[in-house]
């Protein structure tokens, strides 16, 4: 049985026009763990995965996107780079030297970005539901991506979050606390966001992965172009280790059991929890 956490108080930094929260769960000396979410979610997205972290040894590290939870407000703006950069000033705030990366959806895309410019802060990373940046989609898809951001913007809103969740998943109850999720992010940031994203679906040069282990996991119901996406990812790269599981898009919250077990192996693998770093980033032995 997962061990039940108590909540810890959020940690805040002053960023760029915006306050980002962030919550450290687990002993200080266990290597770091960070998750990001996906568009219009928050870090709640992993209360799945934190406890098992945290019971194998690990600290995990959950946060919240700029203009996303109780990360408010937005600023001027959002970008994946922007959230990328602001990944690395928690890690600094935290602090840290490497971290384990998780991310979901969008999540994924930033940690790509991430991983791609400050490859030394990355000990290894996992992509849940996400295409590798510079996987460019074919015509029709790239016009469609484009024609999705004027149509977020004309929708209103209330017709938009439901569309959204029901997209994201078909389980009820991981729905409903979708539906929770996005009505902590406005109609702006919905746009914002949406649009940083498009950027990742349609960026022409792709991200390398600098000898960093990755793991991708998506669900057998995810979502047909973002599936293809990453099976084209692992055949590119037989470093690259891929697991499909039962669930879709949402995989780590409609299947937490199956999510935790590939990633804690994976771990365990690269990272093992006795080989953890104290906040300064100096490894225990």
């Amino acid at each position: 049985m997962a061990l039940t956490l108590p909540r810890p108080e959020p940690v805040e930094l002053e960023r760029d026009g915006s306050r980002l929260s962030f919550w450290l769960h687990g002993p200080a000396d266990g290597p770091l763990v960070a998750l990001t979410h996906g568009m219009s979610l928050d870090r709640r997205t992993f209360d799945g995965q934190v406890s098992a972290l945290v019971e194998a040894g690990y600290r995990a590290l959950t946060w919240d996107i700029r203009g996303h939870g109780q990360s408010q407000p937005m600023g001027s703006g959002l970008s994946m780079g922007q959230v990328a950069d602001d990944l690395i000033a928690v890690l600094d705030a935290v602090p840290t030297d490497r971290a384990v990366i998780v991310g979901q959806s969008f999540g994924g895309m930033v940690l790509q970005d991430l991983l791609d410019r400050y490859p030394n802060r990355v000990a290894a990373m996992v992509v849940i539901g996400a295409p590798a940046l510079g996987d460019r989609p074919g015509p029709v898809m790239r016009v469609l991506q484009r024609l999705r951001i004027h149509m977020i913007k004309a929708w209103p809103d209330r017709l938009l979050r439901r569309a959204f969740a029901a997209m994201v998943t078909k389980d009820p109850e991981v729905r409903a606390d979708v539906t929770r999720a996005t009505q902590q992010l406005d109609k702006r940031g919905f746009v914002a966001v949406s649009a940083a994203a498009m950027d990742g679906h349609l960026r022409e040069q792709p991200a390398a992965t600098h000898g960093v282990p990755v793991l991708l996991v998506h669900g057998e119901q995810e979502e047909g172009a973002v599936l293809r996406a990453m099976q084209r990812w692992a055949e590119r790269d037989p470093t690259i280790r891929r697991e499909v599981l039962h669930g879709g898009h949402l995989v780590n919250q409609e299947n937490p059991e199956g999510v935790n077990e590939v990633l804690l192996a994976f771990l365990g693998e690269h990272v093992p929890a006795g080989e953890g770093e104290h906040p300064t980033g100096q490894a225990t032995r």
